[in-house]
């Protein structure tokens, strides 16, 4: 059973007094995962939103799928329903194993936010591992959210039978919030960063202190650095603006940290760049209270990673009032949609060839007119971290009631 979304633009949510209250026990929320984990940080934004709604659901908090287990072992089998946060990754170090973790620790009244759906441009074998493990859950928990239109589909395409043709429990999109910072100088809730996304974690290639020095002169991507983040097109984008004489920038800056196992990759993107006449740089890790003023500073802010689903990298842009350079993609396309006038769509007519042409033409609008890299005051950011909070409890109760 899908849970009805009229359209991506959904209708604005009650206010905080109209939330009905759940039917029985309030899940407990679960958040597993090292601390700077974005699909943690995520959790532990929402479970804050709740709570500032009244929803005061228990929320546990712990460091990996070993604690999970222990967690379990000395819960009451009788105690009510639990909500998670999943991606495989953080389960186990394959998808089976995370799959044996979670249904071997949870009641059967478990209801997940599902990230990270898997997709064929992952490649033919990490692809049916990760697809064999998400249908495995579909078809264990009691219901499962996504964070996007663009997963629903990815559900209903991987799923053997479809979303109608699969037994699963209710189904429902929960997007990304964006929590409107565009007049604070501060960081998000608890702690949190924008959309529960934040570049940090890894390995910490470079220094966090004086990234904002040239920052404004700069094409800059916001989170881990790992291969098909989109640091090697902005390179070769501004690499094609510079051998036509188009005036553009002459860095690509990675605000963020380097995702473990792939230093070798900073090497590599830095010869690609000194190769073009053009800078390559890494910040290392940011702390909280420097990420705003670094979004705010940054000269074109800039995302094309592949195989994205949900992007909280493309919501921290909006917070503080900036619009990125995206390249049109199925998800790309519902979150314009979702939120209007929020990102700077570049279309490729075709091929690898086009698709850098495409963002070159992006970033140079951008150079030639800054504007087009910050909102309007008045565009809309909904859906807020409550407004995402509302949908979830609307989800719930439609579960277990």
């Amino acid at each position: 059973m899908i849970a009805p979304v009229p359209s991506d633009r959904a209708a604005p949510p009650p206010e905080p007094a109209d939330v009905p209250p759940l039917p029985g026990d309030l899940p407990t929320y679960l958040v597993v995962g090292p601390a700077r984990h974005g699909v943690v940080r995520h959790a532990r934004s929402t479970a804050a939103a709740l709570h500032r709604l009244g929803v005061r659901v228990p929320v546990v908090d712990l460091p990996d799928a070993t604690a999970l287990r222990g967690w379990a072992a000395g819960r009451d089998p009788s105690a009510g329903p639990v909500h998670v946060d999943v991606t495989d990754a953080l389960f186990g170090a394959s998808p089976d194993e995370a799959v044996a973790a979670l249904t071997a620790a949870l009641p059967a009244r478990t209801t997940l936010t599902l990230h990270d759906v898997p997709q064929p441009a992952e490649g033919a074998d990490r692809f049916a591992r990760r697809a064999r493990a998400y249908t495995e859950l579909m078809r264990w928990a009691a219901g499962a959210v996504v964070s996007s239109r663009h997963e629903l589909t990815l559900l209903d395409e991987l799923l053997p039978g479809g979303l109608a043709g699969t037994p699963h429990g209710p189904t429902a999109v929960v997007p990304l919030p964006v929590e409107d910072r565009r007049g604070s100088p501060t960081q998000g809730p608890d702690g949190a960063g924008p959309g529960g996304a934040h570049p940090a974690g890894g390995s910490s290639e470079g220094s966090s202190e004086g990234l904002a020095e040239g920052l404004a002169e700069d094409v800059v991507l916001l989170g881990f650095l790992y291969p098909g983040k989109g640091h090697a097109e902005a390179l070769d984008a501004l690499a094609l603006l510079r051998e036509s004489g188009v005036p553009a920038p002459r860095r690509v800056t990675a605000l963020g940290a380097v995702a473990s196992g792939h230093e070798p990759l900073v090497d590599e993107l830095r010869g690609r760049a000194h190769a073009a006449g053009l800078d390559f740089r890494v910040t290392g890790f940011v702390p909280d209270g420097a990420l705003d003023s670094a979004l705010r500073s940054a000269g074109i802010p800039f995302a094309a990673h592949h195989n994205v689903s949900a992007s909280g990298s493309l919501t921290a842009w909006m917070s503080v009032g900036r619009r990125a350079v995206v390249p049109s993609s199925r998800y790309a396309r519902g979150m314009e949609r979702l939120r209007p006038g929020t990102l700077q769509l570049v279309e490729p007519a075709g091929g690898e060839s086009s698709a850098v042409a495409a963002l070159a033409a992006g970033i140079a609008a951008a150079s030639a007119d800054p504007g087009l890299t910050r909102l309007e005051p008045t565009t809309s950011l909904a859906p807020g971290p409550e407004d995402s909070a509302r949908l979830l409890t609307a989800f719930w109760r439609q579960v277990h009631g």
